[in-house]
């Protein structure tokens, strides 16, 4: 089998501008940071993300926010990030309307499974308010299933998927772990090309076949990312930062 193994510049030359690009984790808990610093070094714009949330201040995906590189986000809200939140307000991020997490989380894994779309009852008679979200191209379609109304929620995928996992073989066969387990491996599997950082590289056979999130056929690169040890260091900085611990903690 072909090693899946490259650098990060190669991996990420699959992004252009433009490009649809699906990010994994949860306020930047289970995020695959080194290449979102390097994608912000890249200085790639006009993207569509696609992401649960948007950031958190000063770390993350709110880099790409603060370099105008977003163009447009899908999501359940904006408002995690201060520079998320300053794009929007000045009229420089599109958002077309908010999903409720649990709903964005079925149209990720409906596009993860090759579904059209799933129906949801969650929101209809509010979230399709008359001028609500009024970037919305057309009306949110509601359909009637032995008597409740659903949305017809078109599945979400990407160009452009990238997941952190903790460890990956050389086939791109995905281990989680922690937060790391949240949203990764279904993006992983929505993204048309899917990048993993991961915070070990082992060889073929050290995952067991049960330990495996995601398997390797949905994966097209693995890039090495920061070891357990510095990933703790740079988010325990970024919580004292926030104020959310002390260098007693």
């Amino acid at each position: 089998m072909k090693s899946k193994v490259t650098s990060m510049d190669e991996a990420l030359s699959v992004i252009k501008d433009g490009t649809s690009l699906m990010i994994g984790g949860f306020i930047d808990a289970g995020f695959p940071i080194k290449c979102i610093e390097k994608l912000a070094e890249k200085g790639t714009k006009n993207l569509t993300l696609i992401s649960a949330t948007s950031g958190m201040d000063g770390f993350g995906t709110s880099m790409l926010y603060k370099n105008k590189q977003v163009k447009e986000l899908i999501s359940s809200h904006v408002g995690t990030s201060k520079e998320s939140t300053e794009e929007y307000l000045n009229g420089n991020l599109l958002i077309k309307e908010f999903f409720p997490m649990g709903t964005w989380m079925e149209k990720v894994r409906a596009g993860a499974m090759g579904l059209g779309g799933v129906l949801v009852p969650v929101g209809v008679g509010i979230l399709d308010e008359p001028g609500l979200f009024k970037n919305l191209d057309e009306p949110k379609k509601v359909i009637n299933v032995n008597g409740l109304d659903c949305f017809i929620e078109p599945a979400l995928t990407a160009e452009v998927s990238i997941v952190k996992a903790w460890r990956a073989d050389e086939f791109g066969n995905l281990e989680f772990r922690g937060t790391s387990m949240n949203d990764n491996a279904d993006i992983a599997m929505a993204g048309k090309f899917t990048i993993a950082e991961v915070n070990e590289i082992v060889p073929f056979g050290s995952i067991s076949p049960e330990r495996v999130g995601c398997s390797g056929v949905f994966v097209n690169a693995v890039v090495q990312g920061y070891t357990v040890e510095e990933q703790d260091e740079i988010y325990g900085e970024a919580w004292i930062k926030k104020g959310k611990l002390s260098r007693e903690d």
